[in-house]
Protein backbone atom coordinates (compact mmCIF):
# COMPACT_ATOMS: atom_id res chain seq x y z
CA UNK A 1 0.00 0.00 0.00
CA UNK A 2 1.59 3.63 -0.94
CA UNK A 3 2.13 5.81 1.92
CA UNK A 4 0.15 9.41 1.56
CA UNK A 5 2.42 12.08 0.21
CA UNK A 6 0.46 14.74 2.46
CA UNK A 7 2.52 12.58 5.79
CA UNK A 8 5.16 14.68 4.60
CA UNK A 9 3.42 17.80 6.90
CA UNK A 10 2.95 15.82 10.07
CA UNK A 11 5.09 17.49 12.40
CA UNK A 12 4.81 20.89 10.43
CA UNK A 13 3.94 24.17 12.15
CA UNK A 14 1.37 26.38 10.31
CA UNK A 15 2.71 29.36 9.93
CA UNK A 16 -0.29 30.72 7.80
CA UNK A 17 -3.90 30.21 6.93
CA UNK A 18 -6.12 31.77 4.64
CA UNK A 19 -10.11 30.02 5.05
CA UNK A 20 -12.54 31.06 2.74
CA UNK A 21 -16.37 29.34 1.17
CA UNK A 22 -14.34 28.10 -2.24
CA UNK A 23 -11.01 27.58 -0.93
CA UNK A 24 -8.27 27.13 1.33
CA UNK A 25 -4.55 27.49 1.86
CA UNK A 26 -2.40 27.09 4.55
CA UNK A 27 1.14 27.70 4.73
CA UNK A 28 3.42 25.51 6.87
CA UNK A 29 7.03 25.87 8.12
CA UNK A 30 9.60 25.33 5.61
CA UNK A 31 7.61 26.90 2.87
CA UNK A 32 5.70 24.29 1.91
CA UNK A 33 2.25 24.65 1.31
CA UNK A 34 -1.31 22.76 1.03
CA UNK A 35 -3.95 24.88 -1.25
CA UNK A 36 -7.42 23.00 -0.96
CA UNK A 37 -9.66 23.62 -3.62
CA UNK A 38 -12.63 20.79 -2.98
CA UNK A 39 -15.20 21.27 0.26
CA UNK A 40 -13.54 21.10 3.18
CA UNK A 41 -15.00 21.93 6.84
CA UNK A 42 -12.80 22.93 10.05
CA UNK A 43 -14.29 20.86 12.70
CA UNK A 44 -13.15 21.28 16.48
CA UNK A 45 -12.74 24.81 16.66
CA UNK A 46 -15.47 27.29 18.34
CA UNK A 47 -14.94 31.00 16.41
CA UNK A 48 -11.64 32.16 15.50
CA UNK A 49 -10.23 29.31 12.75
CA UNK A 50 -7.04 31.39 11.90
CA UNK A 51 -6.10 31.78 15.85
CA UNK A 52 -6.73 27.74 16.39
CA UNK A 53 -4.49 26.54 13.18
CA UNK A 54 -1.28 28.82 13.04
CA UNK A 55 0.79 27.51 15.60
CA UNK A 56 -0.58 24.73 15.52
CA UNK A 57 1.06 20.97 14.06
CA UNK A 58 0.07 18.74 12.17
CA UNK A 59 -0.45 15.43 14.40
CA UNK A 60 -1.74 13.40 11.57
CA UNK A 61 -3.27 12.77 8.40
CA UNK A 62 -5.57 9.99 6.63
CA UNK A 63 -6.26 10.22 2.52
CA UNK A 64 -8.62 7.40 0.99
CA UNK A 65 -10.46 7.57 -1.96
CA UNK A 66 -12.98 9.81 -0.53
CA UNK A 67 -11.79 12.28 1.97
CA UNK A 68 -8.65 13.56 3.54
CA UNK A 69 -8.19 14.18 6.66
CA UNK A 70 -5.98 16.35 8.69
CA UNK A 71 -5.82 16.94 12.72
CA UNK A 72 -3.72 19.57 14.34
CA UNK A 73 -2.34 19.60 18.20
CA UNK A 74 -4.99 22.06 19.00
CA UNK A 75 -7.64 19.49 18.60
CA UNK A 76 -8.75 21.11 14.94
CA UNK A 77 -9.53 18.78 12.24
CA UNK A 78 -9.74 19.66 8.43
CA UNK A 79 -11.97 17.21 6.02
CA UNK A 80 -11.34 17.84 2.91
CA UNK A 81 -14.70 15.96 0.32
CA UNK A 82 -12.65 13.85 -2.46
CA UNK A 83 -15.48 12.93 -3.87
CA UNK A 84 -16.07 13.95 -7.38
CA UNK A 85 -18.95 15.63 -6.65
CA UNK A 86 -17.33 17.99 -4.28
CA UNK A 87 -15.30 19.22 -7.12
CA UNK A 88 -15.26 23.19 -7.47
CA UNK A 89 -12.10 23.41 -9.37
CA UNK A 90 -9.53 21.10 -12.05
CA UNK A 91 -7.93 19.93 -9.05
CA UNK A 92 -8.97 18.79 -5.38
CA UNK A 93 -5.77 20.09 -3.70
CA UNK A 94 -2.37 21.07 -4.37
CA UNK A 95 0.51 20.01 -2.22
CA UNK A 96 4.10 22.41 -2.60
CA UNK A 97 7.57 20.99 -1.25
CA UNK A 98 10.44 23.37 -1.89
CA UNK A 99 12.79 21.20 -4.21
CA UNK A 100 10.19 18.73 -5.27
CA UNK A 101 7.51 18.33 -7.79
CA UNK A 102 4.16 19.75 -7.07
CA UNK A 103 1.38 17.00 -6.01
CA UNK A 104 -2.10 17.33 -7.62
CA UNK A 105 -4.95 15.84 -6.49
CA UNK A 106 -7.90 15.79 -8.99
Amino acid sequence: MEQSKLKAIIGREVVAVDLSPQDAGLLFEGEITLNIYNRYAVLGIDGDYEKALVGAKVTGVDETKNSAIFDFDSNARIEVDLTDDAYTSPEAMQLRIPGEPILVWN
